[in-house]
């Protein structure tokens, strides 16, 4: 009994590493379409076109222009950016490519793209995008408030003055 119970853990394990190794990275084309899925949630428009301008260092409006001139997804523009900046090529040219019926890998192979690299880097906006990293406010730090010290009373008293009744007392100070 303790050899079959051991047997079937060892075979467990085995099967899950071998599920962990034999797992392949997502497509370009899933990414794509994760970071979609991120714009369509509550303000993810804002999110997703926010990080893409700070990851490639290109203005919101010029994106917008790019994604009104090529109908890409914004996940589809992000390749088609990072393509673009590796390979000194204009996006349109990528776009083109694209356009033309070649996936992305394709594209990435044919102009000699590291495509683990761009997977990773396509892969780690998608992540900060779906984590809303960039909009978290920094961590709130908790400080005591300075102690004020009042001085001590040296036994005179004022009388307290008259509340205001909108009448005046006639008295003078």
């Amino acid at each position: 009994m303790r050899y079959t119970a051991s047997s079937l853990m060892g075979l467990a394990l085995f099967l899950a590493i071998g599920l962990i190794w034999g797992a392949a990275p997502p497509t370009l084309e899933e990414l794509a379409a994760a970071i979609e899925r991120v714009r369509t949630g509550p303000d993810g428009e804002r999110v997703v076109v926010g990080h893409i301008s700070r990851k490639l260092a290109v203005s919101v409006e010029a994106l917008r222009a790019q994604h009104a001139r090529t109908g890409l997804g914004w996940g589809e523009l992000l390749i088609a950016n990072l393509l673009s900046k590796t390979t000194k090529l204009t996006v349109d040219h990528v776009v083109a490519e694209f356009r033309s019926g070649k996936g992305w890998a394709d594209i990435a192979h044919h102009h000699n793209v590291s495509l683990d690299q761009l997977i990773e880097d396509v892969q780690q906006s998608q992540q900060a995008m779906e984590q809303r990293a960039e909009d978290r406010a920094p961590p709130r730090i908790e400080t005591p408030l300075p102690r004020i010290e009042t001085p001590p009373s040296q036994g005179t008293t004022r009388p307290a003055p008259d509340p205001p009744s909108g009448k005046s007392s006639g008295r003078r100070y």
